[in-house]
């Protein structure tokens, strides 16, 4: 371990062993979502499954977000289940998403789940949006989501590497998703046995539901077979967007990347369209994220050739909801 490594993982022991001396108990099932390594595993739309899958049990639902990145440092509700409350700057951009796709859901912003929870009110399930490493509030299903793509990072803790926690950490997982496969990954499995031997493992995958323009139009993916795509994205893993798309047959011709949820300036636009020009590209193609942020920076010139592309998980097991939900009370 490096010195940079070793003194980031004092520093996480510190504050973890301070945290951990208040915790508090929310009056509902409280499920967390989380990962070991920073940017891009798939937490955020693994929570808005797991919320739609609440609400169409009948169970009243409320997601706490520390907003990353929006402007309020205050408790915000984002959303009553109506829609977003304020706009993206303010809420953040994962949580405006959230609030966008799903009815019937309360959104509280705070850095403070059980301070969010109780403003959010009594709840038969609470969701934590990114809380394996939020210690001050009880969690009754802690689910860790590992990217099959890259489990470990570069197996380096932060500054040097993606990890948040080292693999040990896995211990206290209830849950653990594979995501981003549709296939078995036996030696990944036999790596989290060494460390967690008991938790459940399920597989999950995205599915894309279609695409979208900018005034919300759907159109199936099969629009743009054929012609030529330029991609870009703010996200925690750019090449997966592309893989995903290019294993559709979508023909890829360029991909600008941006820093996981950047903010999008007129001059992004500029480089975006370049790059989309240099290529010979008929249609540009963002993530649902990314499409939030750039709308109000887009004219005539170039709005009819955007279009956001939409996800969702997929849990290949069939009983993963009922082992989440089997301890409510309908």
């Amino acid at each position: 371990m490096f010195l940079a490594e070793y003194l980031y993982y004092i520093g996480y022991k510190l504050h973890k062993k301070y945290k951990g001396h208040f915790i508090k108990r929310l009056d509902g099932l409280t499920i967390s979502v989380g990962n070991l390594t920073v940017g891009g595993t798939g937490k955020t739309p693994l929570v808005i499954e797991i919320a739609r899958e609440a609400v169409r049990r009948g169970l009243s639902t409320c997601i706490l977000t520390r907003g990353y990145k929006g402007s309020s440092s205050e408790t915000l509700i984002v959303s009553k289940g109506e829609g977003p409350t304020a706009e993206w700057t303010v809420t953040g951009d994962e949580p405006y998403l959230m609030a966008k796709k799903l009815k019937g859901v309360w959104i509280v912003k705070d850095k403070n789940r059980y301070r969010g929870g109780l403003v959010g009110g009594k709840k038969d399930v609470y969701i934590l949006d990114d809380g394996f490493q939020h210690w001050p509030l009880h969690r009754d299903i802690d689910i860790v989501v590992i990217d099959a793509t890259r489990p470990f990072g570069n197996g380096r803790l932060l500054p040097l590497g993606q990890m948040r926690e080292p693999p040990s950490a896995l211990k206290r997982a209830s849950i653990i998703v594979i995501n981003k496969t549709s296939i078995e990954m036996p030696e990944l499995v036999q790596k989290i046995r060494r460390y967690n031997p008991t938790a459940p493992i399920y597989y999950s995958h995205y599915v894309i539901e279609g695409l979208y323009d900018t005034s919300g139009k759907s159109y199936p993916l099969e629009y743009v077979l054929g012609r030529r795509v330029f991609l870009f994205s703010g996200i925690g893993n750019p090449s997966y967007f592309v893989s995903m798309l290019t294993a559709k047959k979508v023909n890829v011709t360029g991909m600008k990347a941006f820093r996981d949820h950047h903010h999008y300036e007129p001059a992004d636009i500029r480089k975006i369209l370049k790059g989309a020009d240099d290529t010979d590209s008929e249609i540009i193609l963002t993530t649902e994220k990314d499409m939030v942020k750039i709308d109000g920076l887009l004219d005539n010139s170039i709005r009819e050739r955007v279009f956001s592309v939409r996800i969702k998980t997929e849990i290949k097991n069939s009983d993963f909801y009922e082992r989440l939900f089997s301890d409510i009370r309908y």
